[in-house]
């Protein structure tokens, strides 16, 4: 009991943890290093894809590839992803055509 209970406390503590503004500590680790005063605006929405939760997000379907494709070739979000040669911004390319088709209004 003495070793059980504390045990399974620490460990519903540590699968949750977040910091004083409800920011998973996994994702500050990330945005941490990616964010500095050099950063550019059209950045943002790449910074954002980066996100924990965000770089599970896979295409689903053909549907949703056709969807994403047509995103893809709108010149703003275009000129957003990052290219392919480049470390630091390798990321799901899916949360970045939705939080752009979201700023722009370009849903269907």
């Amino acid at each position: 009991m003495i070793i059980i209970i504390p045990s399974y406390f620490l460990t519903k503590i540590a699968d949750g943890q977040t910091d004083v503004g409800g920011t998973d500590l996994s994702n500050r680790q990330i945005f941490g290093h990616l964010i500095n005063e050099n950063m550019l605006g059209k950045h943002v929405p790449v910074i954002i894809a980066h996100a924990t939760e965000l770089r599970s997000m896979k295409v689903r379907s053909q549907d949703e590839f056709k969807v994403l494709s047509k995103y893809k070739s709108i010149d703003v979000v275009k000129e957003v992803i990052p290219k392919q040669n480049d470390p630091r911004f390798s990321v799901q390319v899916k949360p970045i055509c939705l939080i752009m088709a979201y700023m722009y209004d370009l849903w269907e």
